[in-house]
């Protein structure tokens, strides 16, 4: 039974996470301010009949509910960026994370480590990336191993031939190098 592997860090590319953060926040706090606007605006012209201190007042209704809007705004806009926050961070850690991990091995690959397999989480996105980035491992890899078995080929041909070539194995010779070059040509460069 495999252990479950715990997230140490939720902030991998901060710069990117913080401000995704602050933009579904800056929405949510706008949203919020422009409703209250607008039913104050909207509630200008009316009057409302209320009893404060046990007096009957007769006031406007932007001016009766104004206080209370302004608190239910300003509650309303904490509450949902607290909980948009906490829901930007993981979803933006299931993109960040998949990336930062896809280019660690990309790094790897581009130092010529055909060993490593590009996986993701199964809850992270991007596993189409990775599946792709790992068929492109695999087919170098194989190209590499393919190179590597005819370059090899070629050395114990030349060594057993004391690195010299005698006119009845031109042909084979040839046939060895045009592998080699048909495998090298497969890459475009």
């Amino acid at each position: 039974m495999s252990a479950k592997i715990r997230r140490k860090h939720y902030l991998i590319d901060k710069d990117f996470q913080i401000s995704f953060i602050f933009k579904f926040c800056a929405i949510v706090i706008f949203t919020s301010f422009v409703v209250g606007a607008l039913v104050f605006y909207l509630t200008r012209n009316s009057t409302t009949v209320a009893i404060e201190n046990t007096k009957v007042i007769v006031k406007s209704t932007a001016d009766f509910i104004f206080p209370i809007l302004i608190l239910t705004a300003v509650v309303v806009a904490f509450f949902s960026s607290l909980a948009l926050s906490l829901m930007a961070l993981l979803v933006s850690h299931r993109i960040v994370g998949p990336l930062y991990r896809l280019r660690k091995e990309i790094d790897m690959l581009k130092e010529g480590d055909f060993t490593k397999q590009f996986q993701v989480r199964n809850k992270d996105n991007l596993k189409d990336l990775a599946k792709s980035l790992a068929e492109m491992s695999g087919t170098l890899r194989q190209r590499h191993v393919e190179l590597k078995k005819r370059s090899d080929q070629l050395q114990l041909f030349l060594k057993e031939r004391n690195y010299s070539v005698p006119f009845e194995d031109k042909e084979r010779f040839s046939q060895m190098l045009e592998g080699v070059d048909l495998v090298l040509n497969s890459f475009k460069v």
